[in-house]
């Protein structure tokens, strides 16, 4: 595995395998990709002499493979850094694979939150005889019926990061986090730092989302066993830095000790920056905790107190660019899960001095080469 500065937890969970191939337009002309819109961030890289790569990967699988396969993607938010690194890895695994020749045209869709227009970028993939769609979904609900017309149609749907969606399919494959697991055990360490009681205050995502959900329900699950610590403020911030930073701004001067702060990711640095303008020294900042983003990280390990300890946590960005190879071998008739749980990454103090040197919107992130996609996540 090659790793690019994060650790992975093992993922769990796993559903039925099945076999299902793709409609099969298979130009052999490679087409222009659709470039995403927005800043992207790339990790730093970490290399090893014994990597062996996607192709030569593949080789050694023994399949006859199909090749230059066209394969949709639509994006419901590309606003935040994480999203944006997501995007710009899938642009890389798919221009690796256009020039391999298994992908023939990749297409980006922005859905900037709507819904409608997420239906409509499905319904129109579907149109234009895509062989395989990607969703990252904006909803769990709303995307049921374009993703059943999609698969009715012949056409496997793959959602990725945010859901699974409620539906099923015999050509739907979910690609997702343990969303709850992640925040629980975030929440759980940060107490343990705490103490065991105090005020914590919970940064969330975005109002209403299943991913906001699913994160919150993790921060619950853990204060079961910590009935003294207490959720002081609950604030909505997108996932973004600037509007956590503000939001914080705003509240902080109401509040008193303060001992915690857990976030789902994006806005782990703008919480220390708050918390300096509010008055905390760096000796007397709470337990944050971290987001697997480099400007939390290169904090932690450069300006932080002597001793800060705390633990960062976020989901695996490079799921996109899983996605695109995951899709190469649903339409060549591999055998790929429906359900697939990816593993998000986790960096404990011990770990974080090779952890520098990432930008400020980088987020750390694993690549793994496609058998250990195939061992590892087709085949749960």
């Amino acid at each position: 595995m090659r790793l690019r500065k994060v650790t992975a937890l093992a993922a769990a969970g796993f559903l039925a395998v099945s076999l299902a191939g793709c409609g099969g337009s298979g130009s052999e002309e490679a087409a222009a990709t659709t470039a995403a819109a927005g800043t992207t961030a790339q990790a730093q890289r970490e290399e090893s002499p014994a990597d062996t790569t996607a192709a030569a990967s593949e080789a050694d699988n023994g399949a006859t493979e199909a090749k230059g396969i066209r394969v949709g993607f639509t994006n419901s938010y590309n606003g935040n850094s994480y999203r944006q690194t997501e995007e710009k890895q899938m642009q890389i695994a798919a221009d690796k694979l256009i020039a391999e020749g298994y992908i023939s045209e990749y297409t980006i869709a922005e859905a900037n939150q709507d819904t409608a227009t997420q239906i409509a970028q499905i319904e129109d993939f579907i149109t234009q005889g895509y062989d395989i769609i990607i969703v990252d979904p904006a909803s769990t609900s709303s995307l049921n019926n374009a993703i059943m017309e999609a698969c009715d149609a012949g056409i496997p749907v793959i959602t990725v990061n945010d859901g699974p969606v409620d539906c099923s399919h015999d050509l739907l494959y979910q690609m997702f986090f343990e969303n709850e697991g992640m925040t629980q055990a975030l929440t759980e360490y940060v107490c343990q730092q705490m103490g065991g009681s105090g005020n914590l205050i919970e940064l969330r995502g975005t109002a209403g989302t299943t991913t906001d959900d699913q994160f919150h329900q993790g921060v619950l699950t853990a204060l079961e066993k910590y009935p003294d610590v207490k959720i002081v403020s609950e604030i909505y911030t997108d996932w973004t830095a600037s509007k956590a930073q503000t939001e914080l701004n705003s509240v902080l001067p109401t509040l008193t000790d303060v001992k915690g702060l857990v976030t789902q990711g994006g806005d782990a640095y703008a919480a220390v920056q708050a918390f300096l303008s509010a008055g905390y020294s760096q000796a007397d900042l709470p337990v944050i905790a971290g987001d697997n983003r480099g400007s939390f990280l290169n904090w932690w390990a450069e300006e932080a107190p002597e001793g800060y300890q705390t633990l960062s946590a976020a989901s695996n960005p490079w799921i996109g660019a899983m996605s695109l190879y995951v899709a190469v071998d649903i339409c060549n008739g591999h055998k790929v899960a429906n359900d697939m749980s990816v593993p998000f990454g986790m960096i404990d103090a011990d770990a974080l001095p090779g952890y520098t040197g990432l930008g400020a919107d980088d987020v750390a992130f694993t690549e793994m080469t496609w058998d250990e996609i195939r061992t590892r996540i087709e085949a749960q």
